[in-house]
């Protein structure tokens, strides 16, 4: 056998060797590290893969930092699909409203909308994007207190997407529900309040 085939031998012997052992390293991360697989592929640019790991770390572990986590790339991304999956998930953990306040008090600066709101709303814009108008309001109205209008929040978020798409029927369930909680809004939020009630005046 020639010295260059046993060069070439040796090379390939090689080179199997190390994609081998880089397949058995990516399986083991795969199936041990869904943690640290999350963060890597989103940083190759594999967001839906960052997704299906966050997912598969939340259900090993009942974090809710990582079905948060794959809430907000989904919603980066637009996929409305896994926004209302991923997000389904996140309202309904136990865990959520002690998770929202960790990430009001770690927001820097005055913030206009708080998490909870802003998690609300992209999930109800994603429910009403898919045709599943009835549950978008009947989730932004429960995600607001009977008494209370903050800024930014979840119905408002339903409001400005069905005015964008002319969807008067929509915008007319809003305003009359509105027009059922007027009474008994706070007085802090009444000037808000009203502000959008108008908006629904336009349809």
């Amino acid at each position: 056998m020639s010295v260059d085939k046993i060069i070439l031998r040796a090379f390939l012997t090689t080179l199997a060797s190390v994609a081998i052992l880089f397949l058995f390293m990516v399986t083991a991360l795969v199936c041990v590290y869904p943690q640290t697989m999350m963060k890597l592929t989103y940083n190759m640019g594999m967001e839906k893969a960052s997704i299906w790991f966050a997912e598969v770390s939340y259900d090993r572990s009942d974090d809710v930092y990582y079905i948060a986590y794959a809430t907000e790339v989904a919603i980066d991304q637009r996929d409305y699909k896994k926004i209302e999956y991923c997000g389904n998930q996140l309202i309904a953990d136990e865990e959520f409203a002690d998770f929202c306040e960790r990430k009001n008090k770690s927001a820097s600066g005055e913030v206009e909308i708080t998490y909870e709101q802003y998690m609300y709303g992209q999930i109800c814009i994603a429910k009403y994007e898919r045709n599943h108008q009835t549950e978008a309001l009947d989730c932004a109205f429960h995600s607001v207190e009977e008494n209370a209008f903050p800024k930014n929040n979840a119905i408002v978020a339903v409001l400005i997407t069905a005015l964008q798409n002319n969807d008067a029927d929509t915008v007319a369930k809003i305003r009359e529900e509105m027009l059922n909680r007027q009474a008994n809004v706070v007085p802090e939020d009444e000037v808000y309040f009203r502000a959008i009630l108008m908006l629904t005046e336009s349809k």
